[in-house]
């Protein structure tokens, strides 16, 4: 804590640091607004202006212009209109029109400017050259009116005409007659000054700087509003942190379990039920899914693109399945990438011990209504810690590079064409070709995979709903890397495709309430040929959706949802109800209650698996079979989905512009957990049906099966996070937050207790950024103890379970950066495990060490 200090003083005598971007600019655009509206527009731009500049954000560009143009300072207006226009906006045809009209009073206004000959006065008897004059006068305003299309100079030239034909006729009657005046047409006169205020559309305050969230409701929306709890890491959040390993981000989320095995492999879970090759988290890339079917977890650096491509990420707590189906178990984990069109090129590098190599270019840019973003980069890193080191005899060593654990390199793009102003189309497609460690399942515990990850998607989004197409693909080959001496070393290769079809029907009305309609379906089709499994297998998979968010009152808003999914391994559909209620006592806090269920249905891995699974007993191998394998070689029942029914209390306030604050308070009910069985061991009918027994191939012989089954342990789990940021002067921000999670144990032939979940759990940090261009960020995170049942090898019993304890640990991540030339250049160095706390999170994982890398980061 002796080294906050010196960031604590430096932030507290500073008055014009930018700490949190989004805050800084919402309370100088604030401002701006009501500056504007009480006629101080001078001084209120200026406040839009910083605001634009601390974060920016094309509607402040339109409420700049629109305060000109009120203003009578068309000139102005005009300028801040185009420069909305650069960014492709939905209204561009409105916001054209405003520019005709502002256009059309700069050239009503340019007469009392302009040489033309004033109408001369012209006494009684004017002489024919004084009448010519006037005629002549009268073209030359007909002539400048034809080339600036003024109708006010027309109407002009049209008076001198009449002026010189009354003139004429005076001259040529007998009598001397008073001067007609000049005649009045008020059929054709154009309205007096048209009140373009009136034309000029609404302010746009709503969205600006306001956090909103996609991911909880399938719509845009104040977190207050959200029928879950709801995390964001912004932007800002991941630069300052200097963490390059997406899944490490999301230990600073509430209630977050995140366990890091090797620098390649996290597993994240939340509010408990974490597990290597973790398959209880839905996560999404825009809204799509990038969970890998065959084993339900997610390779982090299979995703093709850098943090730095990540515009924020979502994290929804607790279940989710009446939106998004199966998987979506324990939370959600949205990642939003930037948009095409920012004109803006970054380019990174990064380097530091531990082999790491980090490198990112990416560039985008808009082309009138074409928006493009081209990306690429490649991370390295070895292994924290190797359990097998070179000096063992026991064991060989088929990967040259012992102390990989991941090497990626990725491109990929993002494109989006605006149709028109409520339709827009888009593609992305991108590849990664990575080399990575990560744990295995069972008492398979270390992996390496290499090979090539793919996507691509393609959609239309308008204000009615969206269509989109999608394919994942991985092909990659697998093997052990440190076999013992002549064992298997279980090399495979890995072919797997998925292929999607989604739409969505979204509108909002008003039938006796304020009402924001979803309706949805969606096809999958899975296929995976691997060599662990009994065959190439196909699958799939349908679901339809229906979310119906109403508005009572301005301050009580209803969530009513549900999902039907259709699993081919389950013979009825599994129907996955939300309900919420949320109420908003002012304007910037909310109640919240809610409750639903949600579900998980097996891998490919739980449910197709034949391999035959090697034990240090040289000859002797467990075989390991899915449940539908298992079903069909031995009788065994088939597997139900894992569920999980969930109610959930909270309250969120951001009335302050100087913290906001959040609790929550949840009750679980989980049920049929997929584990591993302990050994069966084979009988003799078995063995004579050609089950087991010995293998010549692999030279081992099979004492009995591993399968997996349900867990007929019931688990009731209680909770609560409290979740602080706070901004106490400009250029500070704090954040701090502590889950708390236990679970009672029944009817379990296993355990008496369930304590794979630390019960408690801290994180702490600070944010500073100085305005002579000094960052500062510290990361404090710490967990209690865990006991982690887990699957061993005995001699005489086989496979079975034992309990491993994990102490309670701490990690201290840390970043000090500068920025130079107008913040073009950044400058870093990060810390990862500050404190070389030599810990593993998991019994089975590598023992963590410090990693520094220092990075330089070019934008132009």
């Amino acid at each position: 804590m002796r080294r906050l200090v010196p960031v604590l003083m430096i932030a507290l005598l500073s008055s014009t640091a930018l700490a949190d971007v989004r805050t800084e600019a919402r309370r100088h655009f604030r401002r701006g607004m009501q500056l504007i509206q009480q006629g101080e527009v001078d001084e209120g731009i200026a406040e839009l202006e910083v605001a634009y500049d601390t974060l920016p954000h094309p509607n402040v560009l339109y409420n700049i212009g629109r305060a000109y143009a009120e203003s009578n300072r068309y000139d102005e207006a005009i300028e801040y209109f185009e420069r909305y226009l650069a960014s492709d906006p939905p209204d561009r045809e409105e916001v054209n029109g405003f520019l005709s009209a502002l256009r059309a009073r700069i050239s009503a206004q340019q007469p009392e400017e302009d040489p033309a000959p004033e109408e001369p006065e012209v006494p009684v008897g004017a002489s024919d050259e004084e009448i010519e004059a006037l005629e002549e006068s009268a073209t030359q305003i007909e002539t400048l009116a034809e080339a600036t299309q003024s109708d006010s100079l027309r109407q002009r030239a049209q008076r001198l005409r009449q002026v010189a034909q009354s003139l004429r006729e005076r001259r040529d009657a007998p009598t001397v007659v008073e001067p007609p005046p000049d005649p009045v047409e008020p059929a054709e006169e154009p309205p007096e000054e048209p009140a373009l205020e009136l034309e000029l559309g609404e302010e746009r305050e709503d969205d600006i700087y306001e956090e909103q969230v996609v991911s909880a409701s399938r719509f845009a929306q104040s977190p207050l509003d959200a029928p879950n709890a709801v995390t964001t890491i912004t932007r800002q959040d991941i630069r300052l942190s200097g963490l390059v390993n997406i899944g490490e981000l999301l230990r600073r989320v509430p209630g977050a379990d995140v366990m890091t095995n090797s620098p390649a492999d996290t597993s994240v879970s939340f509010r408990g039920f974490n597990q290597r090759l973790s398959p209880r988290v839905l996560v999404l890339v825009d809204g799509r899914s990038i969970n890998l079917d065959p084993l339900g977890n997610v390779l982090w650096h299979s995703i093709p693109f850098n943090v730095e491509d990540i515009e924020r990420i979502e994290v929804i707590r607790g279940p989710a399945s009446a939106l998004y189906g199966a998987d979506a178990f324990s939370g959600i984990v949205n990642i939003i990438t930037r948009s095409p069109g920012e004109p803006r090129t970054d380019v990174v590098f990064g380097g530091g011990n531990g082999g790491r190599l980090h490198a990112h270019v990416s560039t985008s840019g808009r082309e009138g209504r074409f928006g493009y973003r081209i990306m690429g980069g490649y991370n390295q890193a070895d292994r924290f810690s190797r359990e097998v080191g070179d000096d063992r005899v026991d064991h060989f060593f088929p990967i040259e590079e012992r102390n990989l654990a991941l090497r990626s390199a990725h491109a990929s793009t993002h494109l989006r064409y605006r149709l028109s102003r409520e339709a827009e189309l888009y593609l992305q497609g991108g590849v990664a070709d990575a080399f990575q460690n990560f744990q295995g399942t069972g008492p398979l515990r270390d992996f390496v995979s290499e090979g090539p990850f793919g996507h691509a998607v393609a959609g239309l989004n308008t204000s009615w709903g969206s269509i989109r197409a999608f394919w994942n693909g991985l092909f990659a080959e697998a093997s052990l890397p440190t076999p013992t001496l002549g064992g298997d070393a279980l090399s495979s290769r890995f072919r797997w495709n998925t292929f999607d079809i989604e739409g969505e029907f979204a509108r909002e009305f008003h039938f006796l309430v304020d009402h924001n309609l979803h309706l949805g379906a969606s096809y999958r089709r899975k296929q995976i040929d691997w060599d662990f499994l009994s065959e190439e297998q196909f699958e799939n998979h349908g679901a339809v959706f229906f979310q119906d968010t109403l508005r009572i009152l301005e301050q009580l808003i209803v969530v009513a949802s549900f999902r039907l999914d259709f699993h081919p391994l389950l013979d009825d559909p599994v129907f996955s109800p939300r309900g919420a209620v949320v109420v908003r006592p002012t304007p910037g806090s909310a109640f919240r209650a809610s409750v639903g269920t949600a579900f998980r249905t097996q891998t490919f891995l739980e449910s197709y698996l034949q391999l035959r699974n090697p034990t240090p007993v040289d000859g002797i191998d467990v075989l390991a079979l899915g449940s539908e394998s298992a079903a069909s070689l031995l009788g065994k029942n088939r597997l139900t989905p894992e569920r999980i029914l969930s109610a959930e209390l909270g309250y969120r306030n951001a009335d302050s512009e100087y913290f906001d604050f959040e609790v929550s308070a949840y009750y679980n009910r989980v049920t049929d957990l997929v584990l591993l069985s302990q050994v069966d061991a084979f009988t003799l009918a078995e063995n004579g049906r050609g089950v087991g027994g010995y293998s010549p191939g692999q030279g081992s012989f099979s004492l009995g099966t591993i399968s997996f089954e349900n867990d007929p342990t019931e688990f009731d789990v209680v909770g609560g996070e409290v979740a602080a940021r706070i901004y106490p002067v400009t250029g500070l921000d704090i954040y701090a937050n502590y889950a708390f999670n236990r679970s009672f144990v029944s009817q379990s032939q296993l355990r008496t207790e369930e304590e794979r979940t630390s019960q408690h759990k801290l994180n702490l940090g600070v944010q500073y950024r100085a305005p002579f261009g000094l960052d500062l960020s510290v990361d404090f995170h710490w967990v209690s103890d865990q006991v982690w049942l887990e699957q061993v090898f005995d001699a005489q019993e086989g496979v079975s379970l034992e309990e491993f304890p994990v102490d309670a640990y701490h990690l201290v991540n840390a970043r000090a950066g500068f920025r130079l030339f107008d913040d073009q250049l950044d400058l870093g160095v990060a810390v990862y495990n500050l404190t070389r706390n030599r810990i593993r999170n998991h019994p089975f994982g590598q023992r963590l060490d410090s990693r520094v890398m220092a990075t330089a980061a070019y934008h132009f």
